[in-house]
């Protein structure tokens, strides 16, 4: 099953590879997009890029690949 980004709709083999996507574009549409997701949770887009550079593990796109899993039925 392919993923699709919620902002720009391109396609990938997985919600990780979406989510590394959505961070390394970095525009404002995908930008806004996981600050809206992020509203109820208590996160922002710069939060979450500031816990991935200063953390290991990749805590960040997993948050971001579970809530394009969820997104996935919308699109």
């Amino acid at each position: 099953m392919n993923f699709k980004c919620p902002v720009c709709k391109k396609e990938w083999n997985s919600s990780l590879q979406v989510a590394r996507h959505m961070f390394g574009t970095g525009d404002k549409p995908h930008k806004a997009w996981i600050d809206e997701q992020g509203k109820d949770k208590g996160f922002t887009f710069i939060d979450l890029m500031i816990e991935q550079a200063t953390t290991p593990g990749n805590k960040s796109y997993v948050t971001v690949a579970e809530l394009i899993e969820k997104a996935q039925g919308k699109l």
